[in-house]
C-alpha cells in the first residue's frame, strides 16, 4: 500500500507532470504540453524548466508578450541559465524589441565562448539599434569564418547600405548573387533596401525575384510592403492580395493587407483581417493598433480605447500607438489621461530610435 501511494505521488509530482509535457512539446502538441507545464506549475511554481518550456509553448503560438514575463519569472530563480537568456532575447525579437534583446545576447557571450549563432543574433541587434560599426565588425569576422553564409551577406549588406557605402553594399549583394538562385538573391537585395528605406531600389530587386519565381516564400509581402512604403496604394493592395492568398495562415501577409483595407480600402473587410490576425498571433500590437484606429473612427470609444491600450503595453515605444490613444481619451472625456499619452508621444519623438510603423 506504502508503494502505490508514493508511485501515485510521483504521478502527480511536478517533475512527472513536466516530463509528460515535455513529450507533448516534443511531438508538436502544443495545446496539451500548455496543459500540462500549468499543472507542473501550479505543483511548483519554482520548477524552472517547466517555465521555460512554457515559454517556449507561448513563443510557438504567437504569444512572445507571455513568453517573456515566463521567461522573466524562471530567470530570477536561474539568472545564469544561457538557454533562457537565448530564448528570452528571441522572444524580444519577435516583438522588434532589438534594444531588449541585445543585452541578454551580450550576458549569453560574457559567460562563455559565443558560438557563431549567437554572435550573428547580436550583430542583429546592434545593426538595428544604430551600433552600426559594432555590427559591421562583428559580421565581418563572421563571413571570415563562414564565407557561405548568406544571412551574414545580407546583414553585411544592410550594415554598408546604412553606412551609406554603396560600393560595400554592392559587393555584399553580389556574393548573395553567386551563392543563391536569382529569386533568392534578388529576394534578399530587395529586403536589404526596404530595411534601409531605399524603396525604389527595393522595388526593383523584388520586382526581379517575383519574375524569377512568383510564389517564392515572402516576395510578394515585400513587395507588397514597399509599395505601402511608395504611397502606391491600389498597386500594394493587388500585390498583398496574392501574398495573402499564397499563405493564407501567414499573420504577416494578412496583417499588411488587413491594415491597409481597414484604412483606405475597405474597412469591414479589413476589420476581419485584422481580427484573423489576433486570433493567430495574440501578441501583434499592430494588429490591436490597426482595430483601434478602426473603432475610433466608428467612435466606438470602450473598444477603440482597450485595443490602443492592449497596443501601448505590446509596443510602448511606438509613438503612433499613443497618438491615437490619447485622442482616443481625449473623445472620451478623459483629459488627465490624454495629456499623459500625448507627453509620451513627445517623448518618443525625440527618440532616435522610434520603431517605423504603415500609418
Amino acid at each position: 500500500m506504502l508503494l502505490l501511494v508514493a508511485a501515485l505521488l510521483f504521478q502527480g509530482s511536478a517533475a512527472s507532470l513536466f516530463e509528460r509535457a515535455s513529450a507533448a512539446l516534443a511531438a508538436g502538441d502544443l495545446a496539451a504540453a500548455e496543459k500540462g507545464l500549468e499543472a507542473a506549475l501550479a505543483k511548483d511554481p519554482r520548477h524552472v524548466p517547466s517555465l521555460g518550456n512554457l515559454g517556449v509553448v507561448y513563443s510557438r503560438t504567437g504569444r512572445p508578450s507571455a513568453a517573456i514575463a515566463v521567461y522573466q519569472r524562471a530567470l530570477k530563480l536561474a539568472p545564469d541559465e544561457p538557454g533562457l537568456l537565448f530564448n528570452l532575447g528571441l522572444a524580444h525579437m519577435k516583438l522588434d524589441q532589438h534594444a531588449a534583446a541585445k543585452p541578454l545576447f551580450r550576458r549569453i557571450a560574457k559567460l562563455g565562448k559565443p558560438g557563431a549563432q549567437l554572435r550573428e543574433l547580436l550583430a542583429t541587434t546592434q545593426l538595428l539599434t544604430g551600433e552600426t560599426a559594432a555590427a559591421l565588425a562583428a559580421l565581418i569576422e563572421l563571413e571570415r569564418e563562414d564565407p557561405a553564409n548568406s544571412g551574414v551577406q545580407y546583414l553585411l549588406a544592410v550594415g554598408h547600405l546604412k553606412n551609406k557605402d554603396r560600393a560595400a553594399a554592392g559587393a555584399a549583394l553580389e556574393k548573395l548573387m553567386a551563392a543563391l538562385n536569382p529569386a533568392q538573391a534578388h529576394y534578399l537585395a530587395g529586403k536589404a533596401y526596404y530595411e534601409t528605406s531605399l524603396f525604389e531600389d527595393a522595388e526593383k530587386s523584388l520586382r526581379a525575384a517575383v519574375a524569377a519565381d512568383p510564389k517564392l516564400p515572402g516576395a510578394q509581402l515585400e513587395l507588397g510592403k514597399t509599395l505601402v512604403s511608395l504611397r502606391r496604394e491600389e498597386e500594394a493592395l493587388a500585390v498583398l492580395r496574392e501574398a495573402a492568398a499564397q499563405a493564407p495562415d501567414d499573420a504577416e501577409a494578412t496583417y499588411y493587407l488587413g491594415a491597409l483595407l481597414a484604412q483606405s480600402g475597405d474597412p469591414v473587410q479589413g476589420i476581419a483581417l485584422l481580427e484573423k490576425v489576433r486570433s493567430l498571433r495574440p501578441d501583434s500590437w499592430g494588429a490591436a493598433y490597426y482595430l483601434g484606429k478602426a473603432r475610433l473612427r466608428e467612435k466606438r470609444l470602450p473598444a477603440a480605447i482597450a485595443l490602443l491600450e492592449t497596443a501601448s503595453r505590446l509596443n510602448p515605444s511606438e509613438a503612433a500607438v499613443w497618438l491615437q490613444l490619447s485622442q482616443a481619451y481625449r473623445q472620451a472625456g478623459r483629459a488627465v489621461d490624454a495629456a499623459a499619452a500625448a507627453r509620451k508621444v513627445a517623448a518618443l519623438k525625440r527618440s532616435e530610435n522610434a520603431p517605423l510603423v504603415l500609418r
